[in-house]
């Protein structure tokens, strides 16, 4: 009995595991280089043919499909939140790293907690939102310096 069409399934179900787990379309070629060597185990008993054979299908099914699959692949959605990253608001209530307080951004008041620890905005500070956890903005204090005088609160 070969070893070679045992070590050419054990890969390619090696492969397409690892794909499974990854989901970043590379391991899905070396399946195919892997399938390829396997059915290339009837034409051939040469373990040195079919490494070849893996070896070319594997690079150009990579070459050519990895692009197209990059294409394909699913891309960030803009949701309306994001439009207010980078924004100013207004602190209503405290607001500190440990406990969120509110700020008041474009007339709506948001839950609100601070980037940093060890940072206290009290109410009528500007803050500025750096991320968006669902109902939460998590802000940094605005130092004068580096306001932006185009940004509306």
């Amino acid at each position: 009995m070969q070893i070679s069409p045992i070590l050419w399934l054990a890969a390619a179900v090696g492969f397409l595991a690892l794909e499974a787990s990854t989901f970043n379309m590379t391991s899905i070629w070396f399946a195919i280089g892997s399938a390829a060597a396997l059915l290339c185990c009837v034409f051939t008993g040469s373990f040195r043919v079919q490494a070849v054979v893996f070896l070319v299908v594997s690079i150009l099914c990579l070459a050519a499909f990895r692009p197209l699959a990059a294409k394909l692949r699913l891309k960030h959605t803009a949701t309306n939140g994001d439009r207010n990253l980078g924004r100013e608001a207004i602190v209503l209530s405290p607001v500190t790293a440990e406990v969120p307080g509110r700020v008041r951004l474009d007339g709506v008041d948001w839950n609100a907690r601070c980037a940093t620890p060890g940072d206290t905005l009290g109410p009528g500070s500007l803050c500025r939102v750096t991320e968006i956890h669902s109902t939460l903005l998590i802000v940094e204090p605005v130092l004068t310096e580096s306001r932006n005088p185009h940004t509306t609160t």
